[in-house]
């Protein structure tokens, strides 16, 4: 990136600009190469400055939340790579909230909670951001995010913003991901309900995830979707996966739709094993594994 660039965004937003930034440090893989830059804006206004800027250079971009459900290059991503971590904001005027891209999701479940609104319960759980969370339809079994969804606003590549409220949600498929437009904000109604009960449904989801996910070692969360009326992890265990080593990666003995970084794993080695577990499940069932995992390379 030349340097008239680096002393142009500097100066032209608020929020934090990181260059030569390791992206390990910002997954939940802790798998990822050097950023060229990476962007923290302050607000949804200093992210607008940016988006036109970059549009207008035709520089590369680059779009995280919190870095779960990602695998990012070894050899790291060019251009710049956008964290939203700071759009933070959260309205709630019962029954309905509002929250912005960056808010984590196990937060915002945790909020509407203590105001005696139900329906994001599952979403303790989910260690991921807003933003995601809508872009991929979030959710655990039935219940998904998408299902409780008004509006969503977004940002185009051009710094216009747009709000829609005709949103045709799928199994962790939405609209978003064909866009090319960056989620700002969700708003959603939920249900009133008595706290302790939402509290109680919430610990249920809590001890659930504690019991059968891997949560002591870095994982980017499920690696494939569920194909239709079965269950990814069923087909991987019963393809004999469960324990497949590539390097640092392995795929893990407690959950088999889950791959964990066991020491110093590399994308490639994620790949690479995701590659082969795709070919034994076809193998032994016939069944194409679709990638739940986005990659960035």
């Amino acid at each position: 990136m030349k340097e008239k660039i680096k002393e142009e965004l500097v100066s032209l937003l608020t929020g934090r600009v990181l260059f030569n930034e390791p992206l390990k440090n910002h997954t939940s893989f802790k798998i990822g190469g050097m950023a060229e830059a990476l962007i923290i804006p302050q607000n949804k206004e200093d992210l607008r400055r940016l988006i036109t800027y970059l549009s207008e250079l035709e520089l590369p971009y680059w779009i995280i939340g919190n870095g779960t459900n990602l695998l990012v290059s070894d050899q790291g991503l060019k251009g710049v790579v956008i964290k939203l971590s700071k759009l933070n904001k959260i309205e709630i005027n019962k029954p309905t909230v509002k929250a912005q891209a960056g808010v984590k999701l196990p937060l915002l479940a945790k909020k509407v909670a203590k105001k005696g609104l139900s329906g994001l319960e599952f979403g303790v759980g989910l260690p991921a951001t807003v933003g995601g969370a809508v872009v991929m339809n979030a959710g655990v079994k039935e219940e998904e995010i998408g299902k409780l969804i008004t509006k969503v606003e977004t940002l185009s590549s051009t710094g216009k913003l747009k709000t829609y409220s005709n949103l045709d949600f799928k199994y962790r498929k939405s609209i978003f991901q064909d866009k090319d437009e960056i989620v700002l904000g969700v708003e959603l109604e939920l249900n009133p309900k008595k706290p302790q009960l939402i509290k109680s449904r919430m610990k249920e989801h809590l001890a659930k995830r504690k019991a059968k996910q891997p949560l002591s070692l870095p994982n980017a969360g499920c690696v494939f979707k569920n194909p239709p009326s079965d269950s990814a992890g069923r087909l991987i265990d019963e393809a004999g996966c469960k324990g497949l080593t590539v390097g640092g990666a392995q795929v893990s003995d407690k959950h088999a739709n889950f791959i964990v970084n066991i020491g110093e794993a590399t994308a490639e080695d994620v790949l690479s094993l995701m590659g082969q577990v795709e070919k034994s499940v076809y193998k032994k069932f016939g069944v194409k594994l679709n990638r739940e995992l986005e990659i960035l390379f």
